[in-house]
Parts: C-alpha cells; structure tokens; sequence
C-alpha cells in the first residue's frame, strides 16, 4: 500500500477533523469508493484508519441518472454492511471497528478502524526469490492456521468472505495475520440487509475463485476453505495451484483441472500437507474439511523446521510468534528509533492510491532549522493538550528528514520528553540514554545536556520500578556539584539527591540514605544559603531516619 501525502500541518492547511474528534493527517488510500486517511482520535490519544466513502461523483458515461444513483446506493448499503459484518466479528484476525458515523459537514459516510502496520501476504511472496530460497512449512502452516482460525469465526456468524487471498491478508508487528476487505462477503440464511450481487455475478478473484464460485453458483464456507488452499499453495511454491494458458482461463482450470501435487514443486512439503490441500482443492464443496479442521491439521506443523524459515524485518512479522510465544509478541512503536519501519495498511483495502511517476522516487527535503522548530513548537502544544501520540508522531516525521546530526539530536530529545510525558517510560529511556552516551562521549561528563539526558534516564529507571539501577543513574548524577549560577542545573542537582535519598530509604537502605541526606543537607545550604525554608523539611526528614536506624 502507498504510504502517501505530506502531513497538512506542513502544507500550511488546517488537518480536518471528523466528528470533533478525528484528526485527519495523512492519506494512505484511495479508490472509486471512498479514500482512507490515517488520523488521530483525539479523545483517546491514539492512531486509527478513517475510511470516508465518496458521498457523490460525476456520472461515468453511458450512464443515466436513475442507473447512476441506484449504484451509488448499492456501493453505501456495500459500505454499511461492510461496517456491520467487521464490527460483528470480534477476533485478533480481524481489524477492530471503533466507530461510524456520517460527517456532517461533507455528508460522508465514515467508518473509524483499527490503523494496521506490517506487510501485505502478496508482497512478502513478490519480494521472495522462490529460485533460491523456501518458505518454511513451519511458517506457512502458521500463515494457514491463522487465517483458519479467522474463517471459522467468519463462518460461524453465518458470513462467506468470498475474497480470500495474498493481498487482502496481512502480517503484522508481533506475528498476527490479519483478514481484510469483507466488501463483497456474503451474509447466509435469511438476512435483514439486501442482497447487494445479482444472481450469476461472479465475485472473487479468479486465481483463489472456488469451482462454484466460478461458476457464478451459491458458494458457502467451503468458497473460502478453497481459497485458503490456493493461498498455501501459493505460498510454498510462488504460484497459486492453477496458471491459465492460451485457450483456458484460471475459471476453467478450477472447474476442470484435478489439483496438482505440491509435492512435485517441492518435494521437502510434508505429504500430510499434501493431502491436506488435496482435500481443501477437491471440485465438490461439501466434500471440504471446515475451516476447523484445517487448524487442527496445520497446528502440529507450526512447530516444525522443514526449509529455511522465511524472516522479514527481523522476525517481527513472523506469523510464528503468537504460537510459540503466546502474548509474548513485541511491536516496535513507529515513532521510536528502529531499523524496523513498517508500512501503513489500510484495514479493509481500496484501490491503492495513485501511483508516483516512473523512476526513483525523491526522498524527503532535509529539515530545515526553521521547519524544526515550527514541528517543537507544534509539538509542543500537542503534549501540553494531552495529545502525546500525534506529538511523537510529527516529531518522529521530523527526525527522519533530519540531515544535520546536531538538529536530529534536539528533535529526539523532545521526542524523549514527549514519551517520558505521555508515561512511555520504556521508550524515553531508550532515547534519553542514547543521547546522553552521544553527548558524554563527545563533550565529556561535565557537559550539560548529557547531564540533563542522564537525569532524565535516572528518573524513567525509577517510573519503571528499576530501584537499583535508578540508584546507579542518580549516582551519575550527582558525582558533578554544579555551579551555584546555574539555576537549572542546581534545581536539578538537588533533585536527584532528594530522589537518591528516597530511593535508598525505600530499599531500607538507611546508613546510605542518611549519607546522600547529610550531603542534600549540605549542598542545599551551601547552593540556597542558610535561610531557605527547604532545609527545614529536609532536617525533619532526616531526624525520622536516624530514630528508624535507632
């Protein structure tokens, strides 16, 4: 999917807001239907996908009025009932629906989704030389029993997702394999929605399109199980199980044409897949194992070492993980410093937005000075209002065009802050002791910036419950008495030895608490003078720790 358009607080042009709440920021898709942004919820402080579909367009030509407006019902109550049967579904394999609504100053439909990172299945197998390297089984079947796992769920409200294949399935940060586009899924039994496909339309996609599918007949679970074992096929192979030729389509092969043996192609697939999709390709739909079965059969080979295994992005999308890990799965944040970058995908995909111009696509323009400190300032703001997501976001966004190594450092040290603000303690440690380690390095202990970051690390060791090596950072600290005009670095001096002081107390650390205390007691006086009010309190602090010590 394209990862488009420029942020519009950069453009100049205030980012809409939908519902009084949804950000729009950056457009990741688009089509004849609708388009999808990547925005913020700004209630809850979180990234999500709003998908707006188009509330009207010109006539195509050939078109009359009444036929025009009657398709364009047809694609809403599509969009409605496409919100219904998502939101319906609950799953991990499934993206999330927040909310719905219609915009009322555009009259839009909107439905606002779980914003999804990582890789379209079709992707990962373009991007695998099938020439030179395997997909593990073990890999595959984890792909497989995923999205088994999906259709039985499906299956079971009584809904035929119909569309089943490498580009509406998506591998995502931590392993899971998310199912997308129930567009044109088909809802069985008697609904209350209408019926949005004439009789003997075909729907699907003709490479992973069932035998009855094909045919333009009914089609029920086993459509999908079908297709999943097009998917797997083409998955260990590169090629989906069927290729048409000069004088047959893939239609004709599917209805005609036995399944080929796998086996064949790769000789190292266990035949018990082999059997496996064998019956998963058989021509009669009911003599198709369900959805279930196909979990039970694949599970076992989750957990075996057959081939090369296939990792992407350092085994962050290894659809492995939520098995041999279970909830052990972690996904690099997109604004944090990694080598891991993932691509923004639309939960239930449009057409892709338009295509740049052949040739090599220009980078970014370098960050200026001025455009950094527009993005601190505006960041800035943003965390002040609580809206810490989009402040990491547009910092983040600036970093990476930051050619200048000393402008890229303050955008991560205000990346830092912001983390540290919002309680990503975790994160803002990474970034504050990164760049104290850079700063001491290259200005020694003394300097203060490297001072500031490693004040800063100490206190997100401590947020973090990290007693002893909290007890190691403020040490650093506080090795360096600064000069008594610094105001700044004295409040912050004084600090740490306060917090060291309560650290050691804490761990009933008590001869070394009384010790930092006779030196906050003394530098205090010394840095304050005799009469500030400070000491009082500090004296009585330490008096109740000499009667714990007795």
């Amino acid at each position: 999917m394209v990862q488009g358009g420029t942020p519009s607080f950069e453009a100049g042009v205030p980012a809409r807001v939908i519902a009084g709440r949804y950000r729009l920021h950056t457009p990741i898709g688009a089509g004849g239907m609708g388009e999808v942004w990547q925005a913020y919820d700004e209630r809850l402080d979180r990234r999500v996908a709003v998908k707006m579909m188009l509330a009207e367009s010109p006539v195509p030509p050939g078109f009359q009025g009444a036929a025009f407006e009657e398709t364009l019902q047809t694609r809403r109550a599509r969009f409605l009932r496409e919100v219904q049967i998502t939101a319906g579904i609950e799953h991990l394999g499934v993206p999330a629906v927040y909310d719905t609504g219609t915009d009322e100053a555009s009259g839009r439909l909107f439905v606002v989704m779980q914003l999804l990172q990582g890789r379209e299945l079709q992707t990962f197998i373009d991007e695998t030389d099938y020439e030179s390297e395997t997909v593990s089984v073990s890999w595959a079947a984890a792909v497989g029993a995923q999205i088994a796992s999906v259709l039985d769920t499906v299956h079971r409200h009584d809904v035929v997702h119909r569309d089943i294949k490498p580009s509406n399935l998506m591998l995502t940060p931590g392993g899971v394999v998310k199912v997308l586009d129930f567009g044109v899924a088909a809802l069985r039994g008697v609904g209350t929605l209408p019926r949005l496909t004439q009789v003997g339309m075909t729907v699907g996609t003709p490479p992973y399109m069932s035998p009855e599918q094909s045919l333009a007949n009914a089609v029920g679970p086993a459509a999908d199980v079908y297709a999943l074992a097009c998917v797997l096929h083409e998955l260990l192979t590169g090629k989906p199980p069927f290729t048409p030729d000069d004088s047959r389509s893939h239609m004709w092969h599917h209805v005609h044409t036995p399944p080929p043996l796998i086996r064949t192609l790769r000789p190292d697939v266990p035949a018990e897949i082999e059997k496996l999709l064998l019956a998963m390709l058989t021509k009669e739909a009911e003599q198709r194992m369900d959805a279930m079965a196909v979990y039970d059969t694949l599970l076992p080979f989750v957990h075996a070492s057959t081939g090369t295994a296939a990792m992407t992005d350092e085994g962050m999308l290894d659809p492995r993980l939520p098995f041999l890990r279970p909830f052990g799965g972690r996904a690099p944040s997109p604004s944090a410093a990694s080598s891991y970058t993932p691509t923004l995908v639309v939960p239930s995909p449009l057409e892709p937005a338009p295509a740049a111009p052949q040739g090599p696509a220009p980078g970014p323009a370098a960050l200026t000075e001025q455009e950094a400190d527009m993005v601190s300032d505006r960041a800035a703001r943003l965390a002040q209002d609580g809206q810490f997501t989009q402040a990491a976001d547009a910092l983040a966004e600036a970093i990476a065009r930051a050619a200048d190594p000393d402008l890229k450092e303050g955008m991560q040290f205000s990346l830092a802050q912001v983390k540290f603000l919002a309680g990503s303690h975790r994160e803002a440690l990474a970034l504050f002791e990164s760049l104290a380690h850079r700063y001491t390095d290259r200005y020694g202990d003394h300097d203060e910036q490297a001072q500031l970051c490693w004040y800063y690390a100490a206190q997100c060791r401590m947020e973090l419950g990290e007693a002893t090596a909290a007890i190691q950072a403020f040490d650093r600290v506080v090795e360096i008495t600064p000069a008594s005009e610094g105001e700044d670095a004295v409040n912050r001096h004084l600090d740490a030895l306060a917090r060291l002081m309560s650290l050691h107390a804490a761990a009933e650390n008590l001869p070394q608490a009384l010790e930092v205390g006779g030196r906050l007691r003394s530098e205090t006086s010394h840095l304050r003078g005799n009469d500030w009010p400070g000491l009082a309190q500090i004296d009585a602090y330490l008096r109740r720790l000499r009667q714990d010590l007795g």
